[in-house]
């Protein structure tokens, strides 16, 4: 899970030596309080925090044999897919990278629980990093009540960033549903982000807040493209995949949202060139040169705040790079 000051590396360097939404949200539709419990008992929620945030942590860190397996039991979806990459890609990082992203096995913190009535059962979860101290917020999910809960979202809150208030634990948090109430649906959030972080031609959103992931990502894009134009073309995407999994804020005044998309950056080379990929790069796909052209896929994984009024804003925000293809 690299953290939002280190995975600024966008695709050229990379390779000079080297980067229908609506997922079920809860079926209790707006917020509404319809049974004010939690889906756990909050001793319940604690419980599962520790144990697979732990299992998690030791398990992405995990590059034997039984790393896979272990994985597979404490991530999902999107979560795993990074997870599995972050694996592979360990044996080519220093050792300053590996202790900024090492992540806290003890004293996970419930934020927010979903409610009784709602699937899938989210809990929020907030975890540190362990040389900075600075949070990470994790959420656990599961499909059917009485099964084990798996990670989503693995994600650093942004340095200066506000997590909002949940409602009482005791109480539980509500669904996000269609996103009623809220000053725009969480699509629609999604899609301006993505609109406004496209290269070339970014547009952008009166729906969104300023925030410091947006401005790097922005500028590393177009200082990309401007040191290939003359070479040949850069051009980078972000597709929105899916609404992961959200909780209402407390008193229903706002809600918290975690969306994966995929981020796609492309170069075209005019003329035959020899490229040294990163080694993150080659430890994922065997790549180890580059003469015409490249494509990486990478994992973004955004938790938005949405408010009742006003601009949504990111709060946390993680990528990993999980593919590539090369020529």
């Amino acid at each position: 899970m690299p953290s939002p000051a280190t995975r600024r590396r966008g695709l050229a360097a990379l390779l000079l030596g080297v980067t229908l939404l609506s997922a079920c949200t809860g079926n209790a539709d707006e917020g509404d309080v319809a049974e004010s419990t939690p889906a756990v008992a909050p001793s319940a929620a604690q419980a599962q925090a520790d144990s697979v945030v732990a299992a998690a942590v030791t398990a992405r860190n995990d590059i034997t044999p039984a790393g896979e397996a272990a994985r597979q039991k404490a991530f999902a979806g999107a979560a795993l897919e990074s997870a599995n990459a972050w694996a592979k890609t360990l044996p080519g990082r220093t050792a300053a990278d590996k202790a900024a992203n090492e992540l806290s096995t003890t004293g996970a913190k419930v934020l927010g629980i979903s409610r009784s009535t709602d699937l899938p059962q989210q809990i929020l979860v907030q975890t540190t990093l362990v040389k900075s101290g600075a949070p990470v917020l994790v959420l656990l999910t599961t499909s059917k009540a009485g099964t084990p809960f798996k990670v989503a979202a693995l994600v650093p809150v942004l340095p200066g960033a506000r997590v909002d208030a949940l409602d009482p634990l005791s109480e539980g948090s509500g669904a996000i549903g269609s996103g009623k109430g809220l000053v725009a649906t969480p699509d629609a959030v999604v899609k301006a982000y993505a609109d406004s972080v496209k290269y070339p031609d970014p547009v952008s959103s009166p729906l969104l807040d300023t925030d410091k992931w947006t401005q790097q990502l922005v500028q590393s894009a177009r200082a990309q493209g401007e040191a290939l134009k003359v070479q040949g073309t850069f051009t980078q995407t972000h597709d929105p995949k899916a609404i992961l999994g959200g909780l209402r804020l407390k008193g229903g005044d706002g809600a918290i949202v975690f969306a994966d998309l995929v981020r796609s950056d492309a170069i075209a080379l005019r003329t035959p060139a020899k490229l040294t990929p990163s080694k993150d790069l080659t430890l994922l796909t065997g790549i180890k040169q580059i003469t015409t052209e490249a494509d990486l896929t990478t994992n973004e994984i955004i938790a938005f705040v949405i408010p009742t009024t006003g601009k949504a804003r990111i709060v946390a925000a993680t990528d990993q790079l999980v593919a590539g293809t090369g020529r």
